[in-house]
């Protein structure tokens, strides 16, 4: 029988392809119709249905009807959003449910804590919940409107960039500084602490005292102070194990991330915590089993990993696009859709963010082999899918600048296995070097490349050469 799992309406619209028990595809809806954080699925659905055939059951990411219940509430017009999924079976799941369900089962944990955190579901922005065998139970929860993801999301769009999507850009931002103006931090920790909706925006409450550049410092400072209590809460409840599952859109939140390797032993962030993921959490949480989490389920580009061909063209151009396997499933490049860099160059950021039409100021990720991370980074967790920031070592931000943002962190891609690995070893014989710069294959404002269209289409636009 296959099954489909989809998200869809809001934003960040996804499918996940289901036969039985075995996941068959993943993606997300932008990389087919080519529009960023598209929530519309049509392209992707007759992808899916093409390869796949006609679903015999669909299950959605959360439960319109009970939303609707608190659009109502907080007069959200129209209250009522249902789904557009044709005349085909279609049975809801809890919005932090699906989050759950595609974290724990996606994990390699029997026994675990999982923490659900966003802007919001139905009513539930943040739950904690107890996961052992094939239980997801329900420990405690924040009701809206109390939502860290609305307060960064609001302060986002006060500092001037889009809510629900470039919270990523407003969190490089926050690094740029390392002076955090306390008088902004009280202000927005007060307007947490005493219950403001930040659903309705903060409509610039700082303006004529604090230049706009202070927000996204003292944002992220109030974020974490609040993400420490909530972690320091959880390590004190009787099922805290040591093991913690991080997902929904706040898992994007690398800098804070990092805070969790000081409360827990072992920690796993999936490939697409986000509400993507939950297209296949949908599916998770009625059929109860761990399944691989390979985030390598998108749209197939033949041929053999070019590493050699990497390598060469690094060494002669210090840029190269790679275009080749399954696409990666999530928001993260992870060597099958990347754009590669030599970081030994000392102007390789300005380099890359300039073919990539960039903010100057914003930061790359280095991938590196898991034996290697110890000797150049300490403070994070073990992160295949960049979901941790890690502090460099001096010597490391000396020699590679390029992948070490200003407040002397990277958000490591560790490498452990596949072609990938052979290309890391390959370059560090090669090159001395232990890292190479992983930045997403695309341009400011699209998604990422998907297929061998986009890849023509990039390559005129920048000139760089894409490998398949």
């Amino acid at each position: 029988m296959i099954t489909w799992g989809v998200t869809s309406g809001s934003h960040d619209g996804a499918i996940s392809v289901f036969e039985g028990t075995n996941l068959l595809f993943a993606s997300d809806a932008e990389r087919f119709s080519k529009i960023k954080n598209d929530s519309d699925i049509t392209c992707v659905s007759e992808y899916a249905e093409s390869e796949y055939g006609v679903p015999d059951k669909i299950y959605f990411y959360e439960n319109p009807y009970l939303k609707a219940t608190r659009r109502w509430y907080a007069r959200q017009k129209p209250y009522l959003k249902l789904p557009q999924l044709g005349r085909r079976g279609v049975s809801y799941t809890n919005h932090h449910y699906s989050h759950a369900c595609y974290g724990y089962f996606t994990s390699p944990y029997e026994d675990c804590i999982v923490i659900s955190m966003d802007a919001i579901g139905e009513w539930d922005s943040m739950v904690i919940w107890h996961a052992s065998g094939r239980k997801v139970k329900r420990l405690i929860s924040w009701t809206y409107p109390k939502s860290l993801g609305l307060m960064y999301s609001a302060y986002t769009q006060a500092a001037g960039w889009k809510p629900n999507e470039e919270e990523y850009i407003m969190m490089g931002a926050a690094s740029v500084t390392d002076h955090v103006d306390s008088d902004v931090v009280k202000q927005i920790e007060s307007l947490w602490e005493t219950g403001f909706n930040f659903h309705r925006g903060v409509n610039h409450p700082i303006k004529n005292k604090h230049d706009i550049d202070d927000i996204p410092a003292a944002t992220q400072a109030v974020y974490e102070r609040a993400f420490c209590k909530l972690l320091d809460r959880v390590t004190k409840m009787e099922q805290y194990n040591g093991r913690v599952v991080f997902v929904g859109g706040c898992a994007l939140n690398v800098k804070a991330n990092a805070h969790l390797a000081s409360f827990f032993d072992q920690v796993y962030v999936p490939c697409n915590p986000g509400d993507g993921g939950s297209a296949i959490g949908s599916v998770l949480a009625r059929h109860k089993k761990h399944i691989d989490p390979t985030p390598y389920m998108g749209k197939r580009i033949g041929g053999k990993y070019p590493v050699d061909n990497i390598i060469q063209e690094l060494q002669q151009q210090m840029v190269v696009g790679v275009a080749n396997g399954r696409a990666e499933f999530g928001p993260r490049s992870l060597g099958n859709r990347s754009l590669l860099a030599d970081p030994r160059c000392k102007n390789i950021k300005d380099v890359v963010n300039d073919c990539k039409g960039r903010e100057l100021f914003r930061p790359f990720a280095p991938m590196i082999l898991k034996e290697d991370v110890s000797e150049y980074f300490s403070g994070g967790f073990d992160s295949p899918y960049m979901s941790c920031a890690w502090k460099a070592t001096d010597d490391f931000s000396f020699k590679y600048p390029g992948v070490v943002h200003y407040d002397h962190t990277s958000r490591l891609q560790v490498v452990s296995d596949g072609p990938h690995r052979k290309l890391l070893e390959e370059w560090k014989i090669a090159t001395g070097c232990p890292v190479i710069l992983n930045t997403s294959l695309n341009v400011k404002g699209q998604p990422i490349v998907n297929d061998i269209g986009d890849c023509l289409a990039f390559t005129k636009r920048t000139g760089v050469l894409i490998l398949n």
